[in-house]
């Protein structure tokens, strides 16, 4: 089972409404792991090119991406890919400065790890377009 935290506010009130310490304990949980290779399933939502909505497999080492494959297709725009959305640090600080920010943030962690397995974010309901996800599968540590 997994720790699931959302996060929900109305423009200009108390928009962090997390338990206190919930993004705090998953990053040290993460730290605590001491993994320093991994390769993860990535599947995210956004405005992008259709090959960039397909499940990837990333290839992490010491906190920097090494390679990225697309499971479906090609990648055509691999070059638009934000890297450091796709290491679990990377998540992981994405939570803690959406947190203040975000209109909207679901997230669920990894009970073992701590790393989001699935992560939403919405920052204005009166923008298109500005929400994202991604759901992290298939996690492999070495």
């Amino acid at each position: 089972m997994s720790l699931a935290v959302l996060l929900t506010g109305c423009a200009g009130a108390g928009k962090d409404v997390s338990p206190a310490g919930s993004i705090e304990e998953a990053k040290a949980l993460w730290q605590s792991r001491g993994v320093k290779g991994y390769e993860v399933t990535i599947e995210q939502t956004c405005f992008c090119p259709p090959d960039l909505l397909q499940p990837m497999r990333v290839t992490v080492r010491e906190g920097r991406v090494i390679d990225i494959e697309g499971l479906e297709q090609p990648l055509n725009h691999p070059d638009i890919l934000d890297e450091r959305r796709l290491t679990i640090e990377g998540l992981l600080d994405l939570v803690e400065q959406a947190r203040g920010s975000a209109d909207k943030l679901l997230v669920e962690y990894d009970p073992h790890y701590g790393f989001p397995v699935s992560l939403e974010v919405d920052y204005s309901p009166f923008i298109a377009d500005d929400e994202f996800s991604y759901r992290l599968t298939d996690f492999q540590a070495y």
